[in-house]
């Protein structure tokens, strides 16, 4: 495989299972993340150079798709790769495949890197006289939409929620796969035990942290299968992150 390309491979354990026996959504966010991590890693713009200068890597979108997920105890691997760098941004794409190679899903992401210190943007295109450039693959197919724009209605929250310790990630504030998490839980159950999930978008606004009271506002129309968030901090109203789940029936 191409030194553009990450391939890494995960066990899906019976603690990470849902009431389905199909691996957790959250779950397989992680692993994205996870490989996009030890693949910046390998290319020379992973953890260690970016905790010697100070700067980290911020997700801002995040779509996944699939057909479907890992059961118990069943291998699966994360494909990752970067399909294009701008200045501000960057486009990394991820194929899960089962075992056997089939391919169970794709996700589309877009990340941007900040100082630590100062919390400006870093230019991609510079970083490292331009290395992530030698580890663009624009050709490779990651054949779904990206993030598109979400649109919430409602008015009043629908619950509201506090960051607490097992919410604050590595960098200080609410970990992004934490959202995911909330999101999913106001869910009523029987649309899991009823529909199947095929699509999941989140989009990232702006960082909270440890204490920080967030109201999540939801909208779900049974027509379209479709469930609206919107997550916005109680006491300033600044949007924290939007997100969007697809449901479909079951075949």
């Amino acid at each position: 495989m191409s030194l553009k390309v990450g391939s890494f491979t995960f066990l899906a354990e019976s603690s990470q299972m849902d009431f389905t026996g199909k691996l957790m959504l959250s779950v397989l966010g992680n692993r994205l993340l996870d490989s996009a991590g030890m693949h910046a890693e390998k290319s020379g713009f992973g953890m260690a150079f970016l905790n010697e200068h100070h700067y980290t890597w911020v997700l801002s979108r995040l779509a996944i798709e699939w057909n479907d997920m890992p059961g118990q105890d069943g291998q699966y691997t994360v494909d990752t790769w970067i399909e294009s760098v701008k200045s501000l941004f960057s486009k990394r794409n991820f194929m899960i495949k089962g075992a056997d190679g089939h391919v169970m899903g794709y996700a589309r992401s877009i990340w941007a890197m900040i100082d630590v210190d100062t919390r400006r943007p870093v230019n991609l295109l510079t970083l490292r006289d331009g290395i992530m450039a030698e580890y663009v693959d624009s050709e490779k197919d990651c054949p779904i939409d990206g993030p598109g724009k979400i649109n919430v209605k409602a008015e009043t929250p629908a619950v509201t929620t506090e960051a607490q310790y097992t919410d604050i990630d590595i960098n200080g504030h609410f970990n992004s796969i934490r959202y995911i998490e909330r999101i999913l839980n106001l869910v009523p159950i029987d649309e899991f035990k009823n529909k199947r999930m095929s699509r999941f978008e989140i989009s990232y606004h702006s960082e909270s942290f440890y204490g920080d009271k967030l109201d999540i506002y939801y909208d779900n129309n049974p027509e379209t299968g479709l469930h609206m968030f919107e997550i916005r901090k109680h006491d300033s109203g600044d949007v924290v992150c939007k997100a969007k789940i697809c449901f479909e029936a079951r075949s």
